[in-house]
């Protein structure tokens, strides 16, 4: 094999070209390295002005004062003025009727009251007789009791332990005679246990005595069994029947039935009071008191208006009041459920929320020692009109929503502990609607003269803030911890770290490093 060899010309090529790769490859590294060390980024300024933290809600309004205008049964509509939604001034004529059918509305209510309070007087003397009729039973049941006792003694002596046939014949009758029921169960079962006294019966046992006496004597005469026995067994009958009759003297002579009429008979003159007004009321027509949005309406021009059936009143002769009695004990007096039978109410015939209205908002647990009272409140309609308002009430008590979610311009918050807050709205119009959901913005605190920094020159670390200052003649930046203060959703006061006029990395990127050599913009 023969060796090329190369010549003097050929070997200065080999090594010019070598040098070039060797430069190009250094060129190339400098590039890069220099884009890594020498990134172009933008400045922001460290300002001085002023700053005002504000704090976004969502709220519901509300009316203050809410009118229902109450329309009665039987009452001729001759025109309905206004519609759902209509704004409404002081002075305006909602509606006007014809009140020539009312006729003796007034003086129904006003026997129905009359009714109610000659109950009261009855149950209230009633109850008088009761308590002397009680104490002279309470002595006939007591020595009642001691002739059953001595009885007892003789007949079981006389007889053996265990029950006779006429015995378990007189049980099986007796069952017979007061029903095939628990109850009558367990009164067969006391009257013939050894010792066992009859317990009271307060309720539902007179019909079953009254039935029974009838046929006392007649069930004795079919038995073979001593005098003593019939002695006892009629005796024992003969108490069932006075325990009877004492707990229902014990129900008379108590104070719940006349208390029963006395709820009732103070309800009816309330609803003769409210009978009388609404009458006047229609006579003139109804006339807005104040400014207002119309709510609700439920007549119609040229009708005649019909309670409904489920708003129909009861009469106090149909109410039975033994049963209605089983839900309110003596000690309570609860008759809220009778009360409301009697007098159910009716619906409004027009509903007219008045001004001023409020907006109901809720505040997380960390905000809300930023909120005072009468603080200023921007709100703002589904329609983006703007309205002022301040802060009316706090409520003194928070609780717990899992639900809720309260935005500020620091973030989002779910769930935890909120306080319920209201703000006034001052000059609403129909853009602003009952029920519906606003706007609110709180300013909370502001700062005159403050060192601010654009928001988005803050960076976050384990709990801790940063900028990135820079250094013009070095053209590096240092990462420096900030302590931040109020924010307005733009701008954070700076408390500590920077000062005005230094310039800052308006945007940090990720790659951005401490001590990194830049090219500013």
């Amino acid at each position: 094999m023969t060796k090329k060899i190369l010549n003097k010309k050929q070997k200065i090529v080999i090594s010019i070209v070598a040098a070039l790769l060797i430069i190009a490859l250094g060129v190339t590294a400098y590039v890069m390295i220099s884009k890594k060390t020498r990134t172009t980024v933008a400045l922001a300024d460290v300002t001085a002005g002023d700053i005002t933290e504000t704090l976004k809600l969502s709220g519901t309004v509300n009316s203050e004062n809410q009118a229902s205008f109450e329309i009665l049964d039987g009452t001729y509509v001759k025109n309905v003025n206004v519609r759902v939604g209509d704004a409404v001034k002081k002075g305006d004529v909602l509606a006007t009727f014809d009140t020539s059918s009312l006729g003796d509305v007034v003086a129904k209510k006003r026997e129905n009251y009359n009714a109610a309070m000659s109950q009261y007087r009855k149950y209230a003397s009633n109850a008088n007789a009761s308590v002397a009729q009680l104490e002279s039973l309470s002595k006939q049941i007591e020595q009642k009791q001691q002739d059953i006792e001595k009885l007892s003694e003789k007949v079981d002596a006389a007889k053996p332990k265990d029950d006779t046939k006429e015995t378990i014949s007189l049980k099986k009758q007796l069952t017979e005679l007061l029903g095939d029921s628990k109850l009558a169960a367990e009164i067969v079962d006391r009257l013939f246990s050894s010792g066992t006294q009859v317990s009271e019966i307060l309720q539902h046992l007179e019909n079953i005595i009254n039935g029974a006496n009838n046929q006392i004597s007649s069930i004795l005469k079919l038995l073979s069994v001593s005098d003593e026995e019939k002695q006892l067994i009629s005796a024992q009958l003969e108490l069932v029947e006075l325990k009877a009759r004492q707990g229902i003297l014990k129900l008379q002579s108590g104070d719940t039935l006349a208390s029963l009429y006395l709820s009732v008979a103070e309800s009816a003159k309330e609803d003769l009071d409210k009978t009388v007004e609404a009458v006047n009321a229609l006579k003139k027509g109804w006339v807005a008191e104040n400014d207002g949005v119309v709510r609700e309406i439920n007549i119609v021009s040229g009708e005649t208006y019909h309670t409904p059936k489920s708003n129909s009143t009861v009469s106090l002769d149909s109410i039975d009041i033994s049963s209605l009695l089983s839900s309110a004990t003596s000690d309570t007096k609860d008759f809220s459920g009778i009360i409301n039978q009697l007098f159910p109410g009716t619906p409004g015939g027009i509903v007219v929320e008045y001004y001023p209205l409020s907006a109901t908002f809720s505040v997380s647990g960390k905000d809300i020692y930023k909120i005072k009272l009468d603080q200023s409140v921007e709100i703002t309609g589904a329609t983006g009109k703007k309205f002022s308002g301040y802060v009316s009430f706090i409520s003194p008590t928070a609780s717990e929503s899992a639900s809720s979610s309260i935005t500020s311009l620091l973030g989002s918050t779910s769930g935890g502990s909120e306080v319920e807050a209201k703000a006034m709205i001052e000059q609403p119009d129909k853009s602003i609607i009952i029920g519906l959901s606003v706007d609110m913005s709180i300013k909370l605190e502001t700062k005159k003269n403050a060192t601010l920094v654009p928001v988005e020159s803050i960076q976050y670390e384990d709990g801790k803030s940063y900028i990135y200052l820079y250094d013009p003649d070095s053209k590096t930046v240092k990462k420096t911890e900030v302590t931040t203060g109020l924010f307005d959703g733009e701008h954070y006061q700076i408390l500590s770290g920077c000062s005005v006029g230094d310039k800052i990395v308006k945007i940090p990127s990720e790659d951005i490093e401490d001590g990194q050599k830049i090219h500013a913009k």
